[in-house]
Order: structure tokens, then sequence, then C-alpha cells
């Protein structure tokens, strides 16, 4: 497990269906495990990790309009030090995270229980777009979710 606390940990159970043919987990299904996670953490704070309702946010003037704001992935990076096996338990976190304005940049970890040197590292940059069916574009964090995070991680370490 790390050094210092993380902001969000669970435990996941390696399945076949994450591995190739050598039950070793396919490079891809590392950036499964952190989604899961990365969603996981975002129901904790009230959101489906996906959709931002934002009937609610009477900051943001942009909260009118009928369309869907959500994250997309627009950039990963991922650091593999040691494989991971078919049935192997481990345990997902979210390390820190860093706010921009129209972005949330995760440190994320991937560890078998028990162990400190983690077996990936990745960091995920989430865009949060507007989708109106014609047209994705950037969307400002919506100030409700902003506040969220804040509040509820005030005493713990946010990324530099």
């Amino acid at each position: 497990m790390p050094n210092s606390k993380p902001i969000f940990q669970k435990n996941y159970k390696v399945y076949i269906n994450h591995t190739d043919a050598g039950g070793i987990v396919y490079h891809a299904n590392h950036l499964t495990f952190f989604e899961n996670c990365r969603r996981d953490w975002l129901t904790t704070l009230g959101y489906d990790g996906y959709f931002f309702d934002l009937s609610a946010d009477n900051h943001n003037p942009q909260s009118s309009h009928h369309a869907a704001v959500h994250f997309v992935v627009s950039h990963a990076t991922l650091d593999y030090h040691t494989p991971l096996f078919v049935d192997d338990e481990l345990c997902v976190t979210v390390d820190s995270y860093q706010l921009r304005p129209a972005s949330l940049i995760i440190q994320q970890s991937i560890y078998r229980p028990n162990q400190e040197k983690a077996a990936t590292l990745g960091m995920i940059t989430l865009a949060c777009v507007q989708n109106d069916g014609n047209k994705i574009r950037p969307y400002r964090l919506p100030a409700a979710f902003v506040h969220a995070l804040q509040s509820t991680h005030a005493n713990q370490h946010q990324g530099d």
C-alpha cells in the first residue's frame, strides 16, 4: 500500500476477461480498473461519475442549456512496474487530483494489498465537455462539483 493515505481506494479482483492469453492483465485493462475506481470515487461524492445534473447549479450561466455535460478522458499516462495476473486482488487508488477550469487531472495507482510499491501508476486527465448532439466543446467544471471536491478533501493533499 502507498506511504501516504489516498483520497479514495477500492479493491477489485482480476478476472479472466481482464487478461491476455498468458493470464497477464492486458495493458488497456489497467485503464478499466482506473475508470472503475474513479467512478466509484465520484459516486461517493454524490455524482454518477458520467454526467452532471446542472439544474441546481445556479452559479453557472450555461446551466440552462439542455445538453449533456460530462467527462471524457483527454490524456492518459501509465507506468507499468509489475504485471498483474488472473485472480489477483487489487487495491486501486485515487491518490491526488488537480483542478483546472475545464478539466480534472487525477493521479491513480494499482497495488496488490500489503505491497508498498505500485504495480501501475497513472495520470488521467478528464476534460469536462458539453455535448449538444451536434458539437462537443469544453465546458467549465460545474461550481457545485468543484465545491464538493474542495470541501470533501480540504484536509487531503491535492496534486501540485
